[in-house]
C-alpha cells in the first residue's frame, strides 16, 4: 500500500470519511496529475513550454497550482502545466535533480535542501505560523516535558520549533522522549494521553483541542518571530539555463500570490475545492499564514528584510545539523530573475 498523501492525513485527522473526501474532488487524481485548464485569462502568444509543477495536498501547499489552473494563468503565461500531487517538500526536490520534475513547493522543513545547493528558490510564497508545542493539561513549559513522550512529525516544522524551544530552554532532544510520528497518530496518542507533548501545526492543533479542550499550547511559532516560517517554489540548479521558461514560471507565481494576497477568503474557498477538503479545516490553517504579494516579495528582497530571514534560518539548519555551514542567500534565492518577471 502507497504512503497516505497530505489529502488524506488532514482528512484523516478530521475524521472524514475517505469516500466522501474523494467525491467532493470532482475528478482531481490524488498523488498523480493534471491539466492546466480552467480559467478565462487570454493565452500568451509565441511558444508554449511544458513543465511538470509538482504541489502538497494542503492548503499552502497547493496553493499556486490551484489558483494557476482557476484562473487561467499557466496558458496567459504560455506555459503548458502538468502538476504532480507529492507528500512532502524533500521527494520534489530528488525529481528535480533526476530531470522528472520542473518546479516544486517546499515549506520551511525543506529550505535546508537549496541552502545546501541542491535547489533554487524561484519565488517566495507566504510565512506560517501555525506550529505549536502542545502540552497535556497542568503542563506549563517546555521544562515541564523533560523526560516525557513528545510526537513529532519527522523533519517537518513542527520538528524544527521543538529543537528550537529546547535549545531556548538550555535543553536537547535528549532530555524529551521524542517519538516519531506522522500527523494523526500524533493527534490520536495525545488525545489519548499516550504521549504527554506534540510538536504539530494548524489545523491538526484545531483537531486535537477539539479533543483535549484544555491542553497547554507551550510553544508558538510566534515565539520565534526573528525567523520565518517561509514556503516557496523552486526549481532545479540549472534552471537560469532555462531563462525563458524561468521568467514565465515567475510571472505565474507573482500573479497568482498576489491574488491570494488580496483575497484571503475566495482563497480559503478555492483550496477547498481544489483539495476535496472541508472549509472550516483549510481556514483554520490559513488563519495562521501570510501570504506574501509579488510587491512584498520584492520589497522583503531589495530592504534585507529576507536575507535576514533567510540567513537566521540557516544558522538554525547548520546548528541542528541539517546542513556544515551558512550559505549566501543570493546563492540560492533568485531574486533579481524574481524581480524581472
Amino acid at each position: 500500500m502507497s504512503a497516505p498523501n497530505r489529502r488524506q492525513l488532514l482528512l484523516a485527522s478530521l475524521g472524514i470519511a475517505g469516500t466522501t473526501a474523494l467525491a467532493a474532488c470532482g475528478g482531481e487524481k490524488q498523488n498523480g496529475s493534471q491539466g492546466s485548464s480552467g480559467g478565462d485569462a487570454p493565452k500568451a502568444e509565441g511558444p508554449v513550454d511544458k513543465v511538470k509543477v509538482g504541489y502538497i495536498e494542503d492548503g499552502n501547499g497547493c496553493m499556486l497550482v490551484a489558483i494557476a489552473k482557476e484562473q487561467g494563468l499557466w496558458a496567459k503565461h504560455g506555459l503548458e502545466a502538468e502538476t504532480v500531487a507529492f507528500t512532502n517538500g524533500p521527494l520534489q526536490i530528488q525529481a528535480l535533480g533526476t530531470g522528472d520534475l520542473d518546479f516544486g513547493y517546499i515549506g520551511f522543513g525543506a529550505l535546508w535542501l537549496p541552502m545546501s545547493g541542491q535547489a533554487k528558490v524561484v519565488s517566495i510564497n507566504s510565512r506560517g505560523l501555525a506550529d505549536r508545542i502542545l502540552g497535556q493539561p497542568g503542563l506549563a513549559s517546555i521544562e515541564d516535558l523533560r523526560g516525557k513522550p513528545v510526537g513529532v512529525p519527522e523533519g517537518t516544522s513542527g520538528d524544527i520549533l521543538l529543537g528550537l524551544a529546547l535549545k531556548k530552554a538550555g535543553m536537547t532532544t535528549s532530555d524529551v522522549e521524542r517519538l516519531a510520528m506522522d500527523p494523526p497518530t500524533t493527534i490520536s496518542a495525545f488525545a489519548s494521553k499516550q504521549i504527554q507533548g506534540a510538536a504539530i501545526w494548524y489545523p491538526h492543533v484545531a483537531t486535537i483541542k477539539n479533543q483535549v479542550p484544555d491542553l497547554v499550547e507551550i510553544v508558538k511559532s510566534a515565539d520565534f518571530n526573528e525567523l520565518a516560517f517561509l514556503a516557496a517554489q523552486v526549481a532545479a540548479p540549472n534552471i537560469t539555463e532555462r531563462p525563458e521558461v524561468l521568467k514565465k514560471f515567475q510571472a505565474v507565481c507573482k500573479e497568482a500570490f498576489t491574488w491570494a494576497a488580496a483575497n484571503r477568503e475566495e482563497t480559503t474557498k478555492l483550496l477547498a475545492t481544489f483539495l476535496g477538503a472541508p472549509e472550516d479545516a483549510i481556514a483554520s490553517e490559513q488563519e495562521f499564514v501570510e501570504v506574501y504579494s509579488a510587491d512584498d516579495v520584492t520589497k522583503g528582497s531589495e530592504d534585507g528584510s529576507f536575507e535576514a530571514f533567510l540567513k537566521g534560518l540557516n544558522e538554525v539548519f547548520v546548528e541542528q545539523g541539517k546542513i556544515d555551514k551558512v550559505t549566501p542567500v543570493s546563492e540560492y534565492w533568485l531574486a533579481d530573475e524574481y524581480k524581472k518577471a
